[in-house]
């Protein structure tokens, strides 16, 4: 019997260190996005302290050139500008820094700095 509960807490314990990537809830306010200005866009994004994250299941198709910031109650803040998207589709952070506190808004911006017109918004709870 010792042998068997000892072998069973090393397997536990071995499995620990991945148990954050089986884990369903993320940290910190989510939301969808939704396409803008006939641009499609879906997936999750995840907001926290340090910043916005999209999810694996992000895409975003028929614009150029967009940038990455947010919003409150329906109107961009330019000053939270977080830099060009990374790609159209996949998971990427990006960093908030220390000039906003991320946790004033609650809309995540896909915009173009070109005109600013939004490409996809994402409300965040």
């Amino acid at each position: 019997m010792n042998s068997r509960l000892i072998t069973t807490t090393l397997f536990v314990c071995a499995l620990l260190p991945a148990l954050p990537a089986f884990a369903q809830d993320r940290p910190g306010r989510e939301g969808m996005f939704q396409g803008q200005n006939g641009v499609s866009a879906s997936g999750v994004v995840v907001v926290t302290g340090a910043g916005v994250s999209l999810m694996r299941d992000f895409k975003l198709e028929g614009a150029e050139g967009a940038h990455v910031g947010l919003g409150r109650n329906g109107s961009f803040d330019a000053g939270t500008d977080m830099g060009a998207l990374q790609s159209a589709e996949g998971s990427q952070d990006y960093s908030a820094g220390s000039s906003f506190n991320v946790s004033d808004y609650d809309e995540v911006w896909i915009w173009n700095p070109a005109d600013g017109t939004p490409l996809a918004i994402a409300k965040i709870n």
